[in-house]
């Protein structure tokens, strides 16, 4: 199982890109609007496809907004 915003997803093996794409998808909005974190360590975008996922990793993924 890997942790994804709080939730347990089987997603081993997967790229951690794969996974915040569809993150994104199904909150509708871009993934140029995220911050990632995986394992409490922020990734940018160039290496989300490098990275599989496996059993106990942690990825956070946080939409930026505007406001005040």
């Amino acid at each position: 199982m890997v942790w994804i915003n709080g939730k347990a997803v089987e997603a081993e093996g997967k790229s951690l890109g794969e996974v915040v794409e569809a993150v994104c998808r199904q909150r509708g909005i871009s993934p140029e609007a995220v911050a990632v974190m995986l394992n409490d360590e922020v990734w940018v975008k160039g290496r989300w496809p490098d990275r599989p996922l496996v059993a106990g990793d942690v990825v956070e993924v946080v939409a930026m907004m505007q406001g005040g």
